[in-house]
């Protein structure tokens, strides 16, 4: 399983889902869109997060 740290706190996210939310990083990087929507789970709990400029993430495959 795939995992990205967001501020600190580690979510896990499905290999097909990271794939997505690389291609959407690499259009927000490139200016095309304001952020990036994300479902991860934590703890067994779903969370959807909002990745906008500034905000530290480590994406791990």
């Amino acid at each position: 399983m795939s995992r990205i740290i967001f501020n600190g706190v580690t979510y896990e996210i499905s290999q097909t889902r990271l794939a997505a939310t690389q291609e959407m990083l690499q259009r927000f990087v490139e200016g095309k869109s304001t952020g990036v929507a994300v479902t991860v789970t934590h703890d067994g709990s779903r969370h959807h997060l909002y990745i906008t400029r500034g905000t530290p993430i480590t994406l791990i495959e």
